[in-house]
This record gives structure tokens, sequence and C-alpha cells, in this order.
């Protein structure tokens, strides 16, 4: 069975049209509903919350309802006496048995009613059930009271996330933007509520060259502010009533999680997280916290945080790296989310950026601390060090420079023979800021990010040596691998997270599938490209 949450509304189809050919079933009053209000209505009201504005102990959204049915048949059954909380508000009444005054079949019916009313989506119970209960709790003559019920059927805590599938996709994902063009493979309803790897449907059982997607929702206690949490190795995302409020979008270790604020009010939030899995390690986790909520974990693998490393790993020293007063300073090792010649640079102002000079690419920046250098500058530990600070954004990644027969011909994986790319070093300023210095085939380029307090100003140079042929168009990829969303001639906004502006080109920019591309003429001489990039 193949299911693509992206494209939800294919693989409904059948499921609708049964469901409206079953409407005459589905309009039919449940066979418990007479019953239940016949025999318990009265106290425990038609709506299922009590009646005289709740005197009597509510079965809807109770949580001795939910769960193994075994409870609540024992209840009717035998009877219930002496102090009980329900829903936070406690009773000191007395439920006379039913074992003697209804039979098996009604008690399965109006058990199965109310464990399907009032948001209850809890499974039916049937007279053989009831019997068998009949049978084995005959020994019980006295009412129940609650702590000794309790005691034996203990009331199970509620999933952390609720009404959780996860969709496994097969493939070689390097960023979000290859997982979300694949279709599922496979689906599956995770009872237990909890992210987990360990299930998920692999080819062979290979742990490697894949990805899930988790769907469901979070019941928010009350109105706040909430964070999340999200540490993964390689890639990801966190999606939060339809905002991408967490990106990671790189191929990297886990060890810093990427932190995230936002505005939730109570009641039900709707939440998508996204993975993908390169090859070597692989790890995920996700936690939240909010007003008068410690952290909690919404996966069965928690993150030790720390920046050395995920998946529980006894984290280094931390040296974080910081820039001084009015300056900028480089970091020369492997970062995540970069090629292994990436370049970080941090700036005082508290903005940060990583290039590679593999591809020439600007492919992150982001905000607040920079690089914490334990894991490299202490006995040249190995593997790739995620930066330190949040608001990370991936704004490209691969070649920058390419050339296409159209604007709708697809961006090239690797370059052009007579476009190869080739790095020349970079220059410093007084304030130790880096130019990069490139060449993609003849053409030569100068790439100068200058920091503020809100993002980075860019400067692009672009010197071409001769004309190119009538049929030849150069493009410049600014952006690729998100949602961009067109906000005017020349402002855009990425992933609903940042700002940019392109408020310098010859031709004009444009948008397509992810990408922003500005097109640089091929005229000889020097052609600039202006670009500013703000956070929201």
């Amino acid at each position: 069975m193949s299911i693509h949450p992206y494209s939800y509304n294919d693989h409904m189809k059948p499921f609708l049209a049964a469901t409206l050919l079953s409407t005459t079933f589905l309009l039919a009053d449940h066979p418990g509903k007479a019953p239940y209000e016949l025999y318990c209505g009265a106290c425990h009201a038609p709506d299922g919350k009590g009646i005289s504005e709740g005197q009597f102990p509510p079965l809807a959204k109770s949580k001795w309802i939910k769960g193994r049915p075994e409870r609540i048949i024992e209840v009717v059954l035998h009877g219930l006496q002496g102090k009980l909380e329900v829903a936070g508000k406690k009773y000191d009444l007395v439920m006379p048995p039913h074992k003697d005054s209804l039979k098996d079949d009604q008690i399965a019916d109006i058990i199965s009613y109310v464990r399907s009313s009032w948001d209850h989506k809890e499974s039916a119970v049937t007279k053989e059930q009831i019997a068998a209960m009949r049978k084995s709790t005959a020994k019980q003559k006295d009412m129940w009271k609650a702590d000794q019920l309790l005691k034996k059927y203990p009331i199970e805590k509620p999933p952390a996330i609720r009404d959780l599938l996860s969709y496994t996709y097969h493939g070689t994902f390097k960023t979000l933007s290859d997982l979300r063009k694949t279709k599922a493979a496979n689906a599956e309803e995770e009872k237990k509520g909890l992210i987990s790897l360990k299930h998920a449907a692999l080819k062979n059982n290979r742990r490697d060259n894949y990805g899930v997607v988790w769907e469901g929702w979070l019941d928010v206690p009350r109105d706040g502010k909430y964070t999340f949490h999200y540490d993964t190795d390689d890639g990801g995302a966190v999606t939060v009533n339809g905002k991408e409020i967490i990106t990671r979008n790189y191929v990297g270790p886990a060890g810093t999680p990427t932190k995230k604020s936002l505005q939730l009010k109570k009641g039900r939030a709707e939440i998508k997280i996204e993975y993908f899995e390169l090859a070597g390690e692989e790890f995920i986790s996700l936690a939240w916290e909010g007003p008068k909520m410690k952290k909690q974990f919404l996966s069965d693998t928690k993150s030790t945080g720390g920046g050395g490393g995920g998946g529980g790993r006894k984290p280094g020293p931390s040296i974080p790296i910081v820039a001084p007063e009015g300056e900028a300073i480089i970091y020369r090792n492997f970062i995540a989310g970069t090629d292994p010649r990436g370049i970080g640079v941090g700036y005082s102002e508290g903005v940060n950026l990583a290039f590679s000079a593999d591809s020439m690419s600007l492919d992150m920046v982001w905000k607040g601390d920079f690089m914490d250098g334990g894991r490299h500058w202490i006995n040249r530990g190995q593997g790739f060090q995620s930066p330190s600070g949040d608001r990370l954004m991936t704004v490209n990644r691969g070649i920058p420079f390419a050339m296409l027969e159209s604007q709708t011909t697809a961006w090239p994986k690797a370059s052009d023979e007579n476009l190869k790319p080739l790095f020349k070093g970079y220059n410093l300023n007084k304030q130790q800021q880096p130019a990069f210095n490139y060449h993609f085939g003849p053409v030569k380029v100068q790439d100068a990010p200058k920091p503020n307090a809100e993002g980075f100003t860019r400067t692009i140079k672009i010197e071409v040596p001769s004309p190119g042929s009538a049929n030849d168009q150069l493009y410049f990829r600014a952006l690729s691998g998100g949602r961009v969303q067109s906000g005017g001639e020349r402002s855009f906004t990425f992933n609903d997270e940042l700002l940019v502006n392109v408020s310098a080109s010859e031709y004009p920019p444009f948008t397509r599938e992810n990408e922003l591309l500005i097109p640089v003429p091929l005229t000889p001489g020097t052609h600039t490209v202006t670009i500013n990039y703000i956070w929201k």
C-alpha cells in the first residue's frame, strides 16, 4: 500500500465513496443509545456530562472510559462507591451494580455506546466479553472502591501525540525537498503516540536511505507560549498548525537541538514531523514545554544536547567560538548542513553563515551563538559539528550558477563541463569579514556578505569575460529547498521565516517550485546582484 500524505485527497476518494454508500448506517442510532438514556441518563445525563451541572461524575471525556474496557465493565457489573476523582473534581457517591438487572447484550451495547460517544474513540465490547467478565469476577461480592479498582486497572496515560500516523519513504534524501518529492511506501498507526524509528518499514531492514513523516495532534493544556526542541541525525522539520517552525535541512549529526517557540491556544494543535536519514548514525528527539508544563518528550529517544553528538552519546568539553566585538571569526572544520569544505563565519552582530567551498554556495544562515569548537579543537574529534544558534535556515544546497535552456528547465545536480566551479579563497576586510572568490568556468565571482542586526546584505559581483552565444542564459539560484512566496516584484519570503529582497539585479528575479532564480546577462563586463536576508 502506497500512501502519500502530501497527496491526501487522492487516497481518500475510495474511503469517501464508501462512506457515502453507507450513509444509512451512519445516521442510524447506536443500539446502546436508548438503553443508556433509560438506565444511565438520569445520573450521567444524555450528553454524558452529569446532571445538575456535573453533580454526578461525567462520562464525556472521562479517563475512566478510555483504554482497556475491563475497568468500566467491572463498574457496571459490580458498582462503585466512595471517594473518586473525575476530570479534576472530587465525588463521594454510590453507583449501584447492574449485574442482576441488565443482560450481557444490554451492558455490551451501553458500554460500546459510551466508549464511542462524546469524543471517545475506544473499541466496542461484545456480549461475549461481558459474559466472560461476569464469570471471571463472580467472587466480587462488594461494590468496588475507586482506589481498589484503579490498582487493578490503572488509568493509562494518554498518548503523547494523539491519532499518530507514520509514513515511511525509501530513497536517497539529502534535503527536505528530496523527501517531499517522494511517495510514501508504507503507512502505520502508532498506537503508543511516540515518535520512533524502531518500526520504520525499511527494505531488508537497512537503516540508511529512508525517511519518515508522522502526523497527529497535541492536546494543548492551556493558552500560552510553547517551546519545541528537535534534534536529528540527519535532517528534518517540525510543523505545528500548518506552520513549519523548525527546519533542519541538512545531513549531519545530532547533539545540538533546534528550539522554536510559538503561541498556542488550549485544545487541539496539529503537528507534523519530517525526518530523513542518509547514511551512518540515525537519531531523532522531539520535546515540548510550556506554561506550568515541564519538558515532555514526544519521542522514545532523548537528546542529550550540548553539541557533542546525539543519540545519548556523552558530549565532549564545550568551547564556544565567539567573534570579537565589531569583527567576524572563521571556523574551518566539518559543519553539519554544508559540504566537507564548508566555511563557517560568525559575526559579532549575532548572525552567522556557512559557505561551501565545494559548490560555491551560501548554504546556511542562523542567528545567536556561532559554533562550539569542542568536537574538533580537542583531540581532533571526528564528525560534523552542528551550528550552535537558532533560527537556522538552509537557503541553498548545490551549485548556485547554471546555464538553463529555459526558465522551466530543471536545475542541474552537477555543474556543466564548461562551467566547473573553482574556489579561489577569500579576502578579509578590516573587520575580518570575508569576501569569497570563485570561478564558474570563465566567469569570475566575488561574493561578499555583510552583517547587520537583522540579517545580511550580500553583494555578488559577476565578471563575464566574453559574450555568450545567442542561446545561452546564465542563472543564479538564491533560494532552494523550501517554500518561496512572492511579496512583490523583488520581495520574497522563505519558509515563512526569512524575508529576502533582491534590491539590485539587471534582470528581475522570479520564483518557481521551491526556488528563487535571478537571470544574469552574458554580456562582457561586471554585473552586480544584491540580496538582503532578514529574519521575520
